[in-house]
């Protein structure tokens, strides 16, 4: 029986994925530098650490990896506080599992002052029981450690825990974890030995309790 929902933030409960995408060009651009998608489709649902490896893994460790990166957060941060969005569904859902008596619980890559000024933007962050965030774990997704501790803290089994999460790192964090994932895909498209893992792909976030009302 599934008595927690534990959510991905990042491109998950808002669109904070294209934003980055356009903060990553802007900044490399302004530092004359262009970075592609095929490069940024790799930050997606990885560790702030991990987004750094693999900036200095493309451009070599050093300044070029360091500007881009700082340049980033700068533009990020800015752009977060006008351009905003929540996923379609994202609110209505959250109201919907909490009045049914779940807990529901966040985990994210992203560190908790970001996640806490994202959320409070798009005023869900209240919404949350337990918190688990990039700075609290040695290994981020896809390693299972950031939803066993998400488990944990909210009192549950991960066989009693769903998991809401958009990118393969992250569904494969909550398989490898032994969570029912429910899969809702942003920008780049899951393989098909993730889909197989998870309990059920949807389309936007308005079928959640439904399909989880079905496992438990």
């Amino acid at each position: 029986m599934i008595r927690a929902v534990i959510f991905d933030m990042d491109g998950t409960l808002v669109d904070t994925e294209r934003l980055g995408i356009k903060a990553w060009k802007a900044g490399a651009a302004e530092l004359g530098f262009a970075i592609d998608d095929a490069l940024t489709h790799q930050f997606i649902g990885r560790s702030n650490a991990d987004v750094k490896g693999i900036l200095e893994a493309h451009y070599g460790k050093g300044e070029t990896a360091d500007a881009i990166y700082a340049r980033n957060i700068e533009l990020h941060t800015e752009m977060a506080k006008t351009d905003l969005e929540l996923k379609a569904g994202a609110a209505e859902c959250l109201d919907e599992l909490l009045a049914a008596g779940y807990h529901v619980g966040l985990a994210t890559s992203s560190r908790r002052v970001a996640a806490e000024r994202n959320l409070k933007t798009v005023g869900l962050f209240d919404k949350f029981e337990t918190v688990t965030c990039g700075e609290d774990v040695v290994h981020g997704k896809p390693d299972p450690e950031m939803y066993l501790l998400a488990c944990e803290r909210a009192g549950f089994a991960p066989e009693e825990c769903a998991v809401v999460e958009d990118s393969r790192n992250g569904c494969v964090s909550g398989i490898t974890a032994g969570c029912h994932v429910f899969a809702v895909p942003d920008i780049v498209p899951l393989p098909q030995d993730v889909v197989d893992g998870c309990e059920t792909v949807l389309d936007t976030l308005f079928e959640l309790g439904a399909a989880v009302k079905a496992v438990s």
